[in-house]
């Protein structure tokens, strides 16, 4: 009797359960041959006699509480999203339980009726950031929200913000309010372990250049930003900042330098430094050479500090252009207080407007004032001004007052420097990336902007002339000669190999000093790879070493074989061997297709079996900025969390907040995916965590 309303109920819960899933026919196929197993292994089990498993799917929703009835304790059953209780069933049976699933609002937005967010796994992590099928977790979501105010950039207060709350509430009305203390706990709490994440990573890097720029902020506090550039396990350029200082005043080269060895001791890579790449200040310059003697002191320098200190292009680039920009300063002045004066009324500037709408101009682009000493900034607000030519012109006819009128041959002039500035403007933004190797794009991009400025300096136009010879002189002063750095990197880049500098030098450079240049450059990048060859032998004759001494004793064969080998190597042998250099310098240039990208570190990544000493040494300089922005664009994040609201924040809690963010962006792969509904697949992927649910289930809609 008790086994026939044990097949009733068993039923029951069989048919809500099917109920729930919506099962296809080929869904039913796989299920029936599984549970053929398991109903053959459920009876046997039953009949010796062991006791039966509390393993209904309703479990993964329900836990037992206890609370207080009539004074008295007794066990409910409680929804893990809704918190609804119910009492347990004297025959253990979970029909009302299921049947409460079908019928539970949050189920029914985990199901897709209201659609749900779901995290998928980054590359890093084993488990997703949040698993919308496990049910709600208060701690996960205190974790999220900390990441989402420090990657953001908001306010601690952003958790006590009263819509925000009635979100969270109307999303998981389990959620439960945060106040500004925790979070600010949870934030240190948060990157402390990215911390730890980027030591472990930054542990097995084996050269990592460097990036540093000084900024003031609001509080009249100086502060310094280093940043780690590397290249990771999987060929990828990566940035870290690692530091964001407050720097005692003066500013010198001795104080610079000690802030940057102390917070490359915190982090443990001092002997990891390859390069540092700096503007031209003197004090940089003095910093630069007091970081390279105390690395050299320790036996600790890469590519024995020829390298070590790099200028900033972006920076030089800068100096060059305001050299020229100096010639039209008085263009300039009228362009800039023209623009001014049209945007500070309201009115004006809807004159402005109908006037070029009359003469049939698109006022979609603003007018844009320049910052002095921004010139990428005066560039802009010259093509603005360009464009508006005939409107400035009309609006001077109607207003009296405006005094900034521009003569014929000052817009021809303003034109013309507008022209030139388009060269400077591709390369500062070529050179200012740091997702993608940038030393192999210099030497191109630099005989491109001397190509301009010997042209401007040659040229018939005088004022071109009188431009280009302060730029001139400038770019010779820096640029003159060509860095090796530059050279051997253009060189590592298969699709210029040895024609990039035998063609560049031979358009910067005398005729007859072209042969000796480029020679002495193939000279240095073997001498460098010769350096790398003998390191990377005597790693792996080190490794093998260890290998033979924890393989313990030798036999006697063995070690005749040993002898053998020994006398084998003793003997003088022809090395008819090409290097690694020479075999690449010998095949034909990569040929790209064109409107096709190339990625540069891929290549290397496919050939470093066949290379893997040149590809350690490819690798490495790759790896090197040749600007600054990456430690610069930490500054615009510095000024938005250290705005007027929040001035008052301590210099530990800023350099948390900076470096957090950074690590957070970059290494959250998260992929958000909005689904309208939960599938069959999905709903099965959930329990397959636990198999002795699925089994169960499996083996009620079989009995069914």
């Amino acid at each position: 009797m008790s086994s026939n309303v044990e097949s009733v109920q068993l039923n029951e819960e069989a048919n809500d359960m099917v109920d729930l899933v919506e099962l296809s026919d080929e869904d039913n196929v796989q299920i029936n041959e599984e549970a053929n197993d398991m109903a053959d292994e459920i009876l046997d089990n039953e009949g010796d006699g062991s006791k039966r498993k509390s393993s209904s799917g309703a479990w993964s929703h329900f836990t037992t509480v206890e609370v207080q009835e009539n004074g008295k304790m007794v066990k409910k059953h409680e929804c893990m999203h809704c918190k609804k209780k119910y009492a347990p069933q004297s025959s253990r049976t979970t029909t009302h339980l299921l049947r409460h699933l079908k019928k539970c609002v949050f189920v029914k937005r985990l199901k897709g009726t209201k659609g749900f967010i779901n995290f998928q796994p980054s590359d890093n992590e084993n488990a997703s950031e949040f698993n919308a099928m496990g049910g709600y977790d208060q701690m996960k979501c205190r974790e999220l929200i900390a990441k989402l105010i420090i990657a953001h950039e908001l306010p601690f207060s952003f958790v006590e913000y009263h819509w925000f709350n009635i979100l969270m509430k109307y999303n998981n009305p389990l959620y439960q309010k945060v106040s500004m203390a925790t979070i600010r706990k949870d934030c240190i709490k948060v990157v402390e372990l990215e911390r730890e994440k980027l030591k472990k990573v930054l542990k097995k890097v084996d050269m990592i250049s460097l990036t540093s720029d000084c900024w003031t902020s609001n509080q009249t506090i100086g502060y310094m930003c280093l940043t780690a550039h590397y290249i990771d396990s999987n060929w990828k350029m990566q940035k870290r900042i690692i530091g964001f200082n407050e720097l005692a005043p003066p500013h010198s080269g001795e104080v610079i330098s000690d802030a940057i060895l102390e917070c490359l001791i915190k982090w443990g890579i001092q002997d990891k430094i390859g390069t540092i790449t700096l503007d031209n200040a003197s004090s940089n310059d003095r910093a630069a050479s007091i970081l390279k003697n105390t690395f050299q002191g320790k036996g600790k320098l890469h590519f024995e500090g020829m390298f070590f200190h790099v200028r900033c292009c972006a920076h030089i680039l800068n100096l060059v252009v305001q050299d020229g920009l100096g010639t039209i300063d008085c263009c300039l002045v009228k362009i800039r207080e023209g623009v001014k004066y049209v945007r500070k009324s309201p009115g004006r500037l809807l004159k402005f407007g109908e006037i070029a709408i009359t003469l049939g101009i698109p006022t979609r682009r603003s007018l844009c004032i320049d910052v002095k000493t921004r010139w990428n900034s005066t560039h802009r607000m010259l093509e603005s001004a360009m464009h508006y030519k005939l409107a400035y012109q009309g609006y001077a006819l109607r207003d009296s007052n405006f005094e900034w009128s521009l003569t014929d041959d000052e817009w021809n002039r303003a034109q013309k420097v507008c022209k030139v500035l388009e060269v400077f403007l591709d390369a500062t933004n070529l050179f200012s990336g740091t997702s993608y190797p940038t030393t192999n794009l210099f030497l191109v991009e630099i005989f491109k902007v001397k190509k301009e400025i010997s042209s401007c300096y040659i040229s018939n136009d005088g004022f071109l002339k009188k431009m280009s010879e302060p730029m001139f002189e400038k770019f010779e002063k820096y640029w003159g000669e060509i860095g090796v750095l530059m050279a051997i990197a253009s060189i590592l880049d298969p699709r210029f190999k040895k024609v990039s500098i035998s063609w560049t030098f031979g358009k910067l450079y005398p005729s007859n000093e072209v042969d000796d240049r480029v020679e002495d450059v193939i000279n240095r990048l073997q001498s460098l790879y010769v350096k790398y060859s003998t390191a990377f032998h005597m790693a792996r004759a080190s490794k093998n070493n260890m290998m033979s001494t924890s393989s313990g004793a030798t036999d006697v064969r063995d070690r005749i074989e040993d002898d053998f080998y020994a006398f084998l190597k003793s003997r003088p042998v022809e090395n008819t061997q090409k290097s690694e250099v020479e075999v690449y310098l010998d095949e034909p240039n990569y040929i790209v297709l064109e409107n096709k990208e190339f990625d540069v570190l891929s290549w290397w990544s496919q050939n470093s079996s066949k290379f893997p000493v040149l590809s350690k040494m490819a690798r490495n300089i790759f790896s090197i900025p040749i600007t600054t922005v990456a430690s610069e664009s930490a500054f615009s994040a510095g000024g938005r969390i250290l705005d007027d609201y929040r001035s008052s924040l301590t210099k530990d809690m800023v350099e948390l907040l900076v470096c957090g963010g950074d690590w957070i962006k970059a290494t959250s792969k998260t992929t958000i995916q909005t689904l309208q509904h939960v599938s069959v697949s999905d709903f099965f992927k959930f329990f397959s965590s636990n198999k002795t649910i699925v089994q169960r289930h499996l083996y009620m809609v079989k009995i069914d």
